[in-house]
């Protein structure tokens, strides 16, 4: 550019007034100044760093067709706006000195002369490609959690939950610090605060899992349809976790379609950090109906197994039932005789007969007691917890064992803990880990052809848990067995199911507790069941 038109366009800017307390130099702002006609006057250090242009380059030019301005409105028709109203703000492209084509956001201003016409145009540029680039990343984001939020198969919820945040803001202003106390005092809160929780949007999902004809017709209710009053415990338990400022909540429960049918369901909330206070609140529900059936299922077919186990275990003890049940029969029927030959007698002695007759009595109760033991085993009934003497159940127990004990000449000896609590549990379930444990152990011992076979039985309380131990002087367990003994179908015996140890640990861990085996000091086999001393009742 020649320099007497620098000279001009210098003499021209500085002779403008006003304008030099406007323009900074050290400012990061792109600033330029022009004249009406598009010549630049003013270009500085920010303005060569965003187009790579010096000062001395753009002076005096044209700074529309150097920088190729572009503005999808004519620049005329810009340019008049401008001059019309003194001021104008926008977006234009621009191509810098690398070819560069960026988006900029510039502001016009126009400085007037004294006698009021306009003199020259200061713009504040500011380069918004990059932030334009985190625009179209952000809407893409956005595009790719829509797509995620409505192809998932889990019930995805957007809830409105600034009231409720309103609600629990005021009690907390009237001083209300315990607010799980408040809640089980006040359920109508709850009932107000699910009333208020607003639907902002939900996914298909939701709308097939909660029966809605469509997305219009959940959006916008509240949620009040979908929680029924045995569940409004788990919303309290949210409200909770938003008070103490959780990151989020997951509960099992049971919700309701549309038209009242519940299911149970996996519901999560959750409040990402900084969130408390602000947007909607994401709510994620699961149905595992199916999976709470398969469980059912399961049980149920546990229980058979148990049962099934039972009957094979009266099976193997049918020698010692028999024995058990003819004790008290064949005393009944020597009373008897006894008891005739009594009253066949010229003058019958009353007193003695009434004593026979007191021993019938109660040897046909012995019977009787032993029927139901046996019928209480044998029957394939669901679980029914009570309160238990642990003792007693080991004593009750070892009645079946009798015979059997006897038969393979086992030395069954006793170490009950004195002062015991009562355990909550199910009796014959206890008593049927005590005899499938014990009849192992024998056969194990005759198996292995040990001399003065012993069994101990040990009931004792240690660090909250109630421990029974039997311990035999068999052979011990092989160390490759460790780690299997537990498993379904694993067995060392030539006709055994596998089942027998298998069902004890599904009785122990149903009772809340944990089985185990060891070996000995002695060389023979320990095998150990605790149970917590607040024992849960029992499942199926």
């Amino acid at each position: 550019m020649p320099e007497a038109n620098k000279s001009q366009a210098t003499e021209a800017w500085r002779g403008s007034p006003g304008l030099l307390e406007e323009l900074l130099e050290g400012v990061s702002e792109s600033v330029i100044v022009r004249d009406v006609s598009g010549k630049v006057l003013l270009w500085n250090k920010a303005s060569e760093a965003l187009y790579g242009y010096s000062r001395e380059a753009m002076v005096g030019r044209d700074l529309h067709e150097h920088l190729g301005s572009h503005h999808p409105t004519m620049r005329a028709s810009l340019e008049r706006h401008l001059l019309e109203q003194g001021h104008w703000e926008g977006e234009l492209k621009r191509t810098t000195a690398s070819g560069e084509i960026r988006r900029i956001e510039v502001r016009w201003k126009v400085q007037p002369a004294p006698d009021g016409k306009p003199v020259s145009i200061v713009e504040y540029g500011r380069d918004i490609t990059r932030l334009s680039d985190i625009e179209l990343e952000s809407r893409l984001q956005a595009h790719r959690y829509r797509n995620l939020f409505q192809a998932m198969a889990a019930s995805f919820w957007e809830l409105d939950f600034s009231v409720v945040r309103g609600m629990l803001a005021e009690l907390a202003q009237q001083g209300v610090e315990d607010f799980r106390g408040y809640f089980e005092s006040h359920p109508e809160f709850i009932d107000a605060a699910i009333d208020v929780t607003r639907v902002v949007d939900v996914n298909d999902k939701t709308v097939s899992l909660f029966g809605a004809k469509s997305r219009e017709e959940l959006v916008g209710g509240t949620v009040a349809a979908f929680w029924p009053r045995e569940s409004r415990v788990v919303y309290a338990e949210s409200l909770l976790a938003a008070v103490r400022r959780l990151p989020g909540l997951s509960r099992e429960t049971r919700l309701s379609t549309l038209d009242g049918k519940l299911f149970e369901a996996l519901f999560t909330v959750c409040w990402p950090p900084g969130h408390h206070g602000r947007g909607p609140v994401l709510v994620g529900v699961i149905d595992f109906s199916a999976r709470v059936a398969a469980e059912r299922e399961v049980r149920a077919l546990q229980s058979e197994f148990a049962h099934a186990s039972r009957l094979s275990v009266l099976g193997e003890l049918t020698a010692s039932i028999a024995h058990e049940v003819n004790q008290p029969l064949a005393a009944i029927a020597t009373n008897g005789a006894a008891g005739l030959r009594w009253l066949s007698r010229p003058v019958p002695d009353l007193d003695e007969v009434r004593a026979i007759h007191a021993n019938m009595v109660s040897d046909a109760k012995r019977a009787a007691d032993i029927i139901a033991r046996i019928r209480s085993m044998a029957s394939n009934r669901g679980s029914e917890a009570r309160r238990l003497s642990p003792n007693q159940v080991v004593e009750e127990a070892v009645q079946f064992l009798r015979h059997e004990l006897s038969a393979h000449d086992v030395d069954l000896r006793f170490e009950l803990g004195e002062g015991l609590p009562d355990i909550e549990a199910d009796r014959v379930q206890l008593q049927q880990i005590i005899v499938n444990l014990a009849l192992n152990a024998m056969q194990e011992m005759t198996r292995a052809g040990c001399p003065g076979p012993t069994i101990h039985l040990r009931t004792f309380a240690r660090e909250g848990e109630l421990r029974f131990e039997l311990e035999d002087s068999g052979p011990g367990i092989p160390v490759e067995h460790h780690e299997r003994l537990f498993q379904s179908f694993f067995t060392t015996k030539a006709n055994g199911l596998g089942m027998g140890l298998a069902i004890c640990r599904n009785i122990v861990e149903a009772h809340g507790g944990r089985i185990w085996a060891e070996n000995a000091a002695s060389g023979g086999a320990r095998f150990c069941f605790a149970l917590p001393l607040e024992t849960p009742a029992a499942s199926p």
